[in-house]
């Protein structure tokens, strides 16, 4: 994938507090940053061929973190954010470690197990708020500009990072994996180590991300990271594109800014949500990034099914 579309995405982010006072777009485009990086997280991880319905629950493991070391011992985020980015990999790896060798439908049933469970364990807790939330967290900056670009900056270095692993023979070797986890064990491949190396990568930068958004947010609700929340970032890899580094990223962008753009049409905007979903299931089946190969798939088709009749047409007309 050419680095040239991703790098404009960036470049266009960058200017929407130039091009809009409105605070409420400006915390609008901060979802869409932190959105962005969870799904970009979870395709790293996918890359090794396993879908999990755990991520959102790193999410919230780094959220609560930031938000408890904040709150509770006073620490900057300079501290909190890279302190819950390791403890969401040193966990996502201790969890995946039993559960690494299973495969298909088996890792997807355990990793929705530690979700629902994740988000138990934070309502046990009082330090954590329980399951009334966590409130008056510090926030990440002193106003919404400040924090705008503080995400912006842990966007592009957590997309860049994660570009370069994908880019990277580690991402080759995860993608023949994915291709076939007999045959890559067969020629010497630690197939254990590089899916856990692949787990914990793509958890490191959901842990980042979800340390910021709390941050921002100075409140957290353990009713925010239930399943739905981790389906959503899977909508948004499929939907995208997992075939391109950019699918995640054209994801997020479209589903967070349509019910926005929806909001003039009231009760009708899930709807347009509901089409886009359906006309991804059904034509574009490659994901949106993927609809320049399925025109031209379609194109080669019909070629070929007019091939036949232009090729009898011009014996009849020979004779």
């Amino acid at each position: 994938m050419k680095l040239m579309p991703f790098l404009v995405i960036l470049f266009g982010l960058a200017l929407v507090p130039a091009l809009t006072g409105n605070i409420y777009l400006i915390g609008v485009f901060i979802i869409v940053m932190y959105r962005m990086i969870c799904a970009v997280g979870l395709r790293t991880i996918f890359l090794s061929g396993y879908i999990t319905f755990a991520h959102g629950a790193f999410v919230a493991l780094g959220a609560y973190c930031a938000g408890v070391l904040a709150k509770q011992f006073g620490l900057p985020p300079i501290v909190t954010l890279p302190a819950a980015a390791v403890l969401s990999t040193i966990v996502s790896v201790l969890i995946g470690l039993p559960f690494v060798r299973l495969r298909g439908v088996y890792y997807s049933m355990a990793s929705m197990f530690f979700c629902v469970a994740l988000v138990s364990i934070i309502q046990i807790f009082s330090f954590t708020g329980g399951a009334r939330g966590l409130v008056a967290i510090p926030p990440l900056a002193g106003n919404i500009y400040d924090t705008y670009y503080i995400f912006l900056a842990i966007a592009v270095v957590s997309l860049l990072a994660m570009y370069r692993f994908e880019a990277s023979r580690i991402g080759i070797t995860l993608r023949a994996i994915a291709q076939s986890h007999d045959v890559a064990s067969s020629i010497g491949v630690n197939v254990t180590f590089y899916r856990l190396l692949a787990i914990g990568f793509g958890s490191f930068f959901a842990g980042l991300a979800g340390a910021a958004f709390a941050l921002y947010q100075t409140l957290l609700s353990p009713t925010n990271y239930g399943m739905m929340f981790s389906i959503w970032f899977i909508m948004y890899m499929f939907i995208g594109g997992d075939d391109n580094f950019l699918g995640p990223i054209i994801g997020v962008i479209i589903f967070v800014l349509l019910p926005e753009i929806g909001r003039g049409i009231g009760a009708y905007a899930p709807f347009l949500s509901a089409a886009a979903i359906l006309l991804v299931a059904f034509v574009f089946t490659g994901g949106i990034t993927g609809i320049p190969n399925t025109i031209r798939r379609i194109r080669r088709k019909g070629h070929v099914l007019k091939l036949p009749w232009a090729q009898g047409g011009g014996k009849h007309g020979a004779s």
